[in-house]
């Protein structure tokens, strides 16, 4: 039986040589600063800085605006928790926006009706690698005032009318985490095409601590056994089988909770703010997968389109659209059924291995509660549906057609 697991990283040997070699020197920063100017150039901004993490990058970017307490941001209500918790360190209240529930992305439309006088910015989320609708709401956060943070955790390399995300607001932020499809172990990105706004942020981050190196090491060492964990020959002879019996003997996603954090409040800007400066082999990695990530999103993007093109007319099933102009990445695939967990363990029967993701609804969500004014139920409608089916770099044409007729099967048995 084809066995293929839901993700496999961009990390490669070409990365592992890099990073080791780095490693000999590791408080030489150039890398870092060359990895800089590389994505600055990549995405067509003036300014890029790398820090710790994407939720540091959007901490910076509101501190850097001077956002006060009592301001409102604009945020989709389908994302990552630690966005708009750690706003809360700055007195920012979140006010969540429905999304589209065929491209996930915010509802421009719910953005108007959500907008208020506190209101200071908008964080347009192109969530899954899904360039969103920037045309209706730069023009709106123009007529309003309103400062943009593009949030592109999940989208390095789309395009919307033949831009870049990032290149678009005021602002943007990335993560470069390993199971993204651009790494450098850890760490995030800031860019701007503001002076003002990058030479604060450099100065706000000036006197930082490094990343410590046991810390960088043990990334390293993730990587590279992630990298071997998720072979095509090692896989369905190791992971595969723990995850089935796993899921088997417990119902529990063991690859889930090994990455899943615990969701908080950030009632203060955390200390491991000013000790994660990048390193050396971050940048070093970060240079290396720049040279390969348009091949690697080609790659995502071909696959996705098999998928669309195979899972079209699939009934009881529901796939992304996109808006007019968007080329997305695919850092995803993304569908909608009725019984996400049962047709998840079906297909992992089958030897497909699937993810509910870790994006939330976070209208609905108690860590937000009275913190964030009304509910988003397109929003909370997607968090029950939601299945992420295998769409990665390293699949193979005779993976891709196992996916898509173990899905059929799997709705046909489930239904």
């Amino acid at each position: 039986m084809v066995r293929i697991p839901r993700f496999s990283p961009s990390f490669s040997p070409i990365e592992l040589r890099a990073a080791l070699r780095a490693s000999l020197h590791p408080d030489d920063n150039q890398d870092v600063s060359r990895f800089e100017a590389s994505f600055a150039a990549y995405i067509g901004v003036r300014h890029a800085i790398m820090v710790g993490s994407a939720r540091m990058g959007a901490y910076l970017v509101l501190k850097g605006w001077g956002l006060e307490p009592g301001d409102e941001v604009l945020l989709p209500a389908l994302t990552y928790f630690s966005i708009p918790a750690v706003m809360n360190a700055l007195g920012v209240k979140p006010v969540f926006v429905d999304v589209d529930r065929d491209t996930y992305l915010m509802d421009p439309k719910d953005l108007e009706e959500k907008y208020g006088p506190r209101c200071k910015a908008v964080i347009p989320t192109h969530l899954y690698g899904f360039p969103c609708a920037l045309d209706p709401i730069l023009k709106f956060a123009w007529e309003k005032g309103l400062k943009v943070l593009e949030d592109c955790a999940q989208a390095t390399g789309a395009r919307y009318h033949g831009k870049r995300v990032g290149s678009f607001g005021d602002a943007a932020y990335y993560t470069f985490g390993l199971t993204k499809n651009i790494t450098t172990l850890k760490g995030g990105m800031i860019t701007t095409d503001d002076d003002e706004l990058a030479e604060s942020i450099r100065r706000e981050i000036a006197h930082d601590s490094p990343i410590g190196f046991r810390e960088v090491v043990k990334e390293i060492a993730t990587g590279a056994a992630m990298m071997v964990a998720t072979h095509p020959i090692i896989y369905p002879l190791t992971l595969h089988p723990a995850i089935a019996l796993s899921s088997k003997l417990t119902g529990k996603d063991v690859v889930h909770q090994a990455f899943e954090e615990d969701a908080v409040i950030y009632d203060a800007e955390p200390p491991w703010f000013h000790s994660c400066r990048p390193r050396g082999p971050q940048g070093a990695v970060g240079l290396v997968q720049l040279e390969r990530i348009d091949e690697l999103n080609g790659r995502r993007a071909a696959h996705g389109h098999f998928l669309m093109e195979h899972l079209r007319h699939v009934s009881s099933l529901r796939i992304p659209s996109f808006v007019d102009g968007a080329e997305p990445i695919y850092m995803s695939f993304p569908i909608q059924v009725d019984d996400p967990v049962d047709i998840g363990r079906a297909l992992l029967r089958r030897g497909v291995d699937t993810s509910r993701g870790y994006m939330r609804d976070c209208s609905s969500s108690p860590l937000f509660s009275g913190r964030s004014r009304g509910v988003c139920p397109r929003a909370q409608e997607v968090e029950r549906t939601i299945l992420h089916i295998p769409v990665h770099p390293n699949l193979s044409r005779r993976a891709l057609e196992h996916i898509v007729e173990s899905l059929r099967r799997a709705l046909l048995e489930t239904r």
